[in-house]
């Protein structure tokens, strides 16, 4: 790990800055609120939020282009949390983890080191974030591991994941980014690159369905789509997002009703983002073996 010198080293060589959540969302805290860590990135093509705490890109926005990334108004950002918006890490696991709870697993509520940090000759700005543990780390995860996760924050977003099972035997594992697109009105969103691919309706009772033409959302909606494109495209009435990866699945998601009982999300507040994630999960999450290493990327853009 990184001596307090080293840390601030890093931060002066890519001219990054370490900001109190509390300043950034003051209306997600009490005044008594100890708030998060977060690296605020400004170069000459974007601005950029990262959370220590899991990696998690807050906020993406390239020069002269509107917010990518939606937080929820009833976001908790406290320390073992996890972050309702934005993009957090699922990791080692998704959805819930063998207990039938612990969802999405304990990435995105851990600390996370900054290793490397650089200005490209592009102008954009390079981070690179690992989070190591052994078989103690978690009682429901219980291998070796070393994750590393490297960011490239320019006119586009660059995501690239490493995982590396250091431990003798065979880890079960699933992996996701679970992003949160912002827009004014979900039910006027259309996501295209998914027609034709089977996808598990997790509202009605994991039923494989067929996807037919653009994807739309009119009611709570949580679906894994199997085998997907390369690319898909969320249409919303100020603009389009694209979403480039070669993971083999992509998860649409939106709360819409329901999104009353889910405490940090709040009544009403689904209105404001889709969901549209890439990972490997269900039956495409892989088996790693002792030694191995998984890999995946997404970038997104406008």
């Amino acid at each position: 790990m990184p001596s307090q010198a080293d840390f601030q080293q890093l931060l002066a060589k890519a001219g990054l800055k370490v900001v109190n959540s509390k300043e950034l969302y003051p209306a997600l805290h009490a005044e008594t609120d100890a708030g998060l860590p977060m690296l605020v990135v400004e170069n000459g093509l974007a601005r950029a939020v990262i959370a220590l705490q899991g990696a998690h890109v807050m906020a993406f926005r390239p020069t002269g282009q509107r917010e990518m990334l939606w937080v929820s108004p009833k976001c908790v950002l406290a320390d073992g949390m996890p972050i309702r918006g934005g993009i957090p890490l699922c990791l080692p696991w998704f959805g819930p983890g063998p207990d039938g709870k612990s969802m999405h697993g304990f990435a995105r509520t851990l600390p996370w080191t900054l290793s490397d940090a650089e200005t490209l000759p592009t102008g954009a700005t390079r981070l690179v974030f690992e989070l190591a543990g052994d078989e103690t780390t978690s009682p429901l995860w219980p291998y070796a591991y070393a994750f590393r996760f490297e960011m490239l924050i320019g006119e586009e977003l660059k995501l690239d994941m490493t995982v590396n099972n250091r431990s003798a035997q065979t880890a079960p594992l699933a992996f996701a980014f679970h992003t949160y697109f912002s827009v004014s009105d979900v039910a006027k969103v259309r996501v295209s690159g998914l027609s034709g691919n089977t996808y598990i309706d997790k509202t009605d009772n994991f039923a494989r369905k067929s996807q037919q033409g653009d994807v739309t959302i009119s009611a709570v909606t949580d679906r894994i789509y199997l085998d997907v494109a390369d690319r898909q495209t969320v249409e919303a009435p100020e603009g389009r997002f694209q979403i480039d990866s070669k993971a083999k699945c992509a998860v649409v998601w939106n709360a819409w009703s329901n999104d009353k009982n889910v405490p940090d999300l709040g009544e009403g507040n689904h209105v404001g983002y889709i969901c549209v994630e890439r990972g490997d999960v269900a039956e495409r999450a892989p088996q790693l073996a002792a030694g191995g290493q998984y890999r995946t990327a997404m970038t997104l853009s406008f």
